[in-house]
């Protein structure tokens, strides 16, 4: 009895060994929203690519670094501070990977696979690599305005596609 009681703690060791880490979750093709809970007015192009950068997440640092870039992207196409202000606190106090939202920092991945901050595994930004191809080869320059066509109706710019998609 001692002996199966045995094998089987040894079992039960080997398949928690096995399965140690959790397995890469699958990424859901990228999906705006737009400016979640603003108006898409005229500074969409800045919510896309924040959008973006939040689908697949990351860690702590690069989050602000991206709502920063964010609130400047806003304050400089739309010249109001206080409306690039008001866009950066709502994702900082509203976008944090805990929250079981759409919008929220990693929202590509199920939740609450990435419920944290953390550098992508290698396994992750492979995925993340092969969903972004796929995006870049959906985009459609804009003769007319030089821009891409992300959504129906919406674009952004050559400078900001080439920021996802640097072959452009």
């Amino acid at each position: 009895m001692a002996m199966g009681a045995a094998l089987s703690a040894l079992g039960l060791w080997v398949a928690l060994l096995a399965g140690g880490s959790a397995a890469t979750s699958s990424l859901d093709d990228f999906k705006s929203d737009g400016c979640s809970m603003f108006r898409d007015g005229s500074y969409y192009s800045c919510c896309y690519l924040h959008d973006f950068a939040y689908w697949h997440g990351g860690t702590a640092e690069e989050r602000k670094s991206v709502d920063q870039a964010l609130r400047a992207c806003v304050r400089e196409i739309t010249g109001n501070g206080f409306l690039a202000g008001a866009m950066f606190w709502g994702v900082r106090l509203g976008g944090g990977p805990g929250h079981h939202t759409t919008y929220r920092w990693g929202f590509g991945w199920p939740f609450p696979y990435r419920e944290d901050y953390g550098p992508l595994t290698p396994e992750e930004q492979e995925h993340v690599a092969e969903k972004t191809r796929s995006l870049c080869a959906s985009l459609r320059l804009n003769p007319i305005t030089g821009g891409y066509t992300v959504d129906a109706g919406k674009e952004i710019s050559a400078k900001q596609a080439r920021q996802i998609c640097p072959d452009l």
